[in-house]
């Protein structure tokens, strides 16, 4: 993984709350020790410090158009996908997770976000990145 010891949170719309889960996951993360960036998949305009990709609502235009321009990366990088809805999953979501070996989705969502359920995953994100990495936790 080199020096890609960066774990980028990306999120797609501010109308589901995708950037709100977005920031908590950064937050609980960076609390961990990890290196994070939280950005709009619209400002993400390269991967090449991220060793890692968490990304929200992956059923999104933003969230193909994101895909479409950084595959090959993304083939090569851990990706995590969350999303605010309930299931089931979008079959061209499906279709995302097959083609990019990615994990998730899961959901964060009903009326309102399930903060906890995003902090707890997050915690449970940070143990798995620090197994797979050590590059990934601050000094």
């Amino acid at each position: 993984m080199g020096e890609k010891g960066r774990v980028l949170v990306a999120y797609t719309s501010t109308i589901a709350a995708t950037d709100e889960i977005a920031k908590v996951i950064g937050t609980e993360l960076a609390g961990c020790g990890l290196r994070v960036t939280v950005l709009s998949v619209a400002d993400t305009a390269s991967l090449h410090d991220f060793g890692a990709v968490i990304m929200g609502d992956a059923a999104a235009r933003d969230a193909h158009r994101f895909v479409k321009l950084h595959k090959v990366p993304l083939r090569r990088t851990p990706l995590w996908l969350f999303h605010r809805g309930q299931p089931p999953v979008p079959p061209e979501v499906t279709r995302m997770i097959r083609r990019l070996g990615a994990s998730g989705p899961v959901s964060f969502g009903g009326a309102a976000p399930d903060w906890d359920r995003a902090k707890a995953w997050a915690r449970y994100l940070a143990d798995q990145l620090t197994v797979l990495h050590r590059g990934f936790v601050s000094n």
